[in-house]
């Protein structure tokens, strides 16, 4: 989440890498995905 806007997340291929991913960004990027995905899952249950 970002820290300046509660409640937006983001995921993707534009977020700034720290590593090197050697060819596996899509899976990076999907993996982002789902840590958004249950990021937004505990967001929501907390601020209901």
């Amino acid at each position: 989440m970002l820290r300046a806007k509660a409640g937006v997340f983001a995921a993707g291929e534009m977020l700034d890498w720290e590593a090197p991913t050697g060819g596996y960004l899509l899976q990076a990027c999907f993996s982002t995905a789902v840590a958004v995905a249950q990021g937004m899952l505990h967001y929501t249950a907390q601020n209901d």
